[in-house]
């Protein structure tokens, strides 16, 4: 009896040794996981006037951990940038930002105008609505780009006239949009192409992108 509680009494002391092991581990990787500082490094727009129910993208080279804004702002997103949206005070806004990955902080200054309720409209790009007898070959080699009247966010896609997807590659950015050919998926003669998709400017207006041209027959 004797000798087995004396085999107990080891075997709790071990695990109990080992219990401390594996916790100093632990805390080593924890130390390890520890975020990155992160460091301001953009805002669009970066100053100037911005409408009262507009929005300004913040940009860090890291996650920036929990940001906040004052004296007004409602910040969301993810990731390395983050969004602070109105509505803001028509007049003079200096906007104080910080956030706890760095302990960092910095000042934007803004003019607030009044609120904008006006949609982002096309203005021009490689075809426009209702282009006829356009040339496939030069769209294949250099893509298609379509500009718009405002800094927009948002989605284009290469549609057929029934509306399936031609598989080319939409990115909208700033005032431009751009759809890139993917090999296997160049487009033909004779045939009715739609650039569709949704935009929206900083104030959150939104505009459904509806652009239809038809290439020329074969020569």
């Amino acid at each position: 009896m004797t000798k087995l509680f004396r085999t107990f009494a080891l075997l709790l002391a071990g695990l109990f040794a080992l219990s401390l092991i594996v916790g100093c581990g632990g805390d080593d990787d924890g130390d390890g996981d520890a975020p990155a500082d992160a460091a301001f490094t953009s805002a669009t727009p970066a100053g100037g006037e911005i409408a009262a129910n507009g929005s300004i993208t913040l940009n860090f080279d890291n996650d920036p951990g929990d940001v906040t804004v004052s004296p007004a702002g409602v910040v969301s997103g993810a990731g390395k940038s983050r969004t602070v949206a109105g509505p803001f005070t028509p007049g003079p806004l200096t906007l104080n930002v910080s956030w706890t990955n760095g302990g960092g902080s910095t000042t934007l200054n803004y003019t607030v105008t009044a609120p904008d309720t006006q949609e982002p409209t096309v203005t021009g790009g490689t075809v426009k609505d209702g282009d006829k007898d356009v040339d496939p070959e030069p769209l294949n080699t250099d893509g298609i780009e379509i500009t718009f009247s405002e800094d927009v966010t948002g989605n284009i896609a290469l549609q057929t006239e029934g509306g399936d997807d031609v598989g080319w590659l939409g990115k909208v950015e700033g005032t431009t949009g751009t759809l890139e050919s993917v090999a296997g998926k160049e487009i033909g003669n004779e045939t009715t192409y739609v650039i569709a998709g949704t935009v929206k400017d900083a104030a959150g207006n939104e505009t459904k992108v509806s652009v239809t041209f038809v290439t020329k027959g074969k020569e």
